[in-house]
């Protein structure tokens, strides 16, 4: 049976970022922990690395750059919906700048990534 996705080893990679994108969901509309909230930005820290995890993992599953853009647009699309579910939450709120940041993790990412790439194809000189 031929999978669609690279492969077995593809399957699992999206398998996983399934599971991560869906873990994340949940953390964002539980309430949050009371000892996190006594730290100044640390809700955006949270959005930052998760959104710089999530980019991580879609980018192992496909990495030309214009399967990049689109994760990138579709990454931006769920830091959208998580914020718009918590507008309706009474245990959340709802704010631009964590959209900000989830942006800020996904260009981390790609940041990171590119860098790196670069450093490694010039060493491989």
């Amino acid at each position: 049976m031929k999978m669609d996705f690279k492969g077995r080893r593809g399957f699992y990679k999206i398998l996983f970022f399934t599971f991560t994108l869906v873990v994340i969901f949940i953390f964002a509309i539980i309430p949050n922990d009371p000892l996190f909230e006594q730290y100044d930005y640390a809700d955006k820290i949270k959005h930052l690395f998760a959104f710089f995890t999530l980019s991580f993992l879609l980018n192992r599953a496909s990495s030309d750059m214009a399967q990049r853009f689109r994760n990138m647009s579709a990454l931006l699309l769920f830091g959208i919906f998580i914020e718009f579910v918590q507008y309706y939450l009474p245990s959340r709120t709802s704010s631009i700048e964590d959209i900000f940041a989830d942006v800020a993790g996904i260009l981390l990412f790609q940041f990171t990534y590119s860098f790196t790439k670069e450093v490694r194809d010039f060493l491989k000189k």
